[in-house]
């Protein structure tokens, strides 16, 4: 007897594409700056957090601190409504975000936070609890939570609670308003070089440039990325999620810190620094017949392994090498998927100046 399984015609998007966004737009930073300061203890491990403190404290009114440690967890609401500032339309500032979170049906605002607490079905807490608790039962909360900070905010009227929440944002962005604003310019000025980035990698690589080594694996529950650059959590990245977007807030380039409109992009210089050297170049010739470890390596190249392993820390921030840790043995492969990126990182960085601008003074 044949069995036969059914005839399949199969057009679904096998090299299925993320989208990617992103965006600087001044809500984003209010919203990091209210999360590094509500960790008050943290503070010194940002590079701006002890400055956001003192802004607060200088221009915030007789409350906000005290109303800020009162949420207690809640705090870090700055994550959450992240969510909230991209779904409305550009430009995205406090004051639409307030109107916003103001309009927003309260038990779905709380649902919404709780899934930020990692209260999920999904994650094998109780539906039904958790569509109680967002409602404002109790009883749910305390099962949820028992006695802890959180539970305590919840413990406010629905309603309540959505007022404190905006009037905290609100507050905070005046106080720290004029302080950031100082930095929009920066800011603007990493969201240009990546998206100029963007149109040359893949979504997996283009993360994995601007945080600096953090990589991405695309699953299928994942329709998009959504990018933005920061100075206050500088040098941390911070990943959350939006509905079915990976949110990445990374901190902004050392470059783009600088005046110097006119400077190169650090990515463009490590890269044209890694191949400017013969040396270099024909460590990546041999990398390109197959994986090798630092001894290989340098005995191939007739090197030190300790200028060997110079070599390849340059190679390797230039993101054209990967290093494969095994369980007795560390190895070194080319990173094929970089190498016609360095023509499209120069024509990038080209593209973005503008043709036809007027020379400078010391130019004529």
């Amino acid at each position: 007897m044949t069995v036969s399984g059914p005839k399949v015609r199969d057009f679904t998007d096998r090299q299925r594409s993320l989208s990617v966004s992103v965006e600087s737009d001044p809500v984003y930073e209010v919203l990091l700056a209210l999360f590094v300061f509500h960790g008050e203890s943290d503070h010194d491990q940002y590079e701006v957090g002890t400055e956001l403190a003192l802004a607060v404290q200088d221009n915030g009114d007789e409350t906000l601190i005290t109303d800020i440690k009162e949420m207690g967890s809640w705090a870090q609401l700055g994550l959450p409504m992240i969510g909230v500032a991209h779904d409305l339309p550009a430009p995205r500032t406090v004051a639409t975000l307030v109107a916003e979170i103001r309009r927003m049906d309260p038990t779905v605002l709380r649902s919404m936070l709780l899934e930020c607490c990692g209260l999920k079905p999904s994650h094998g807490h109780d539906k039904e609890t958790i569509e109680r608790a967002a409602q404002g039962d109790q009883d749910a909360v305390r099962e949820l939570f028992g006695e802890s900070e959180v539970a305590g905010v919840l413990e406010r009227d629905p309603e309540q609670m959505r007022e404190d929440i905006a009037s905290v944002i609100e507050r905070f962005g005046d106080a720290v308003g004029p302080y950031l604003a100082e930095r929009q310019a920066v800011l603007d000025r990493d969201a240009a070089a990546t998206r100029a980035l963007a149109k040359t990698m893949s979504p997996d690589r283009l993360v994995e440039k601007v945080t600096n080594g953090i990589t991405f694996e695309m699953q299928p529950q994942v329709s998009g990325v959504l990018l933005i650059p920061s100075v206050s959590i500088r040098p941390w990245v911070v990943i959350s999620e939006h509905q079915t977007l990976r949110v990445f807030c990374y901190s902004v380039a050392d470059e783009h810190l600088e005046a110097d409109a006119d400077a190169p992009p650090a990515y463009l210089v490590d890269t044209f620094k890694a191949l400017g050297d013969e040396r270099r170049l024909r460590i990546l010739g041999i990398l390109a017949e197959g994986d090798l470890g630092l001894k290989e390596i340098a005995e191939r190249v007739d090197l030190a392994k300790s200028t060997t392993h110079h070599h390849m820390g340059i190679l390797r921030r230039a993101g054209l090498v990967r290093v494969i840790i095994g369980r007795d043995d560390q190895r070194y492969s080319l990173r094929r998927d970089s190498v016609p990126e360095t023509g499209r990182l120069l024509e990038a960085f080209l593209a973005a100046r503008p043709a036809d601008q007027e020379p400078r003074e010391d130019q004529t």
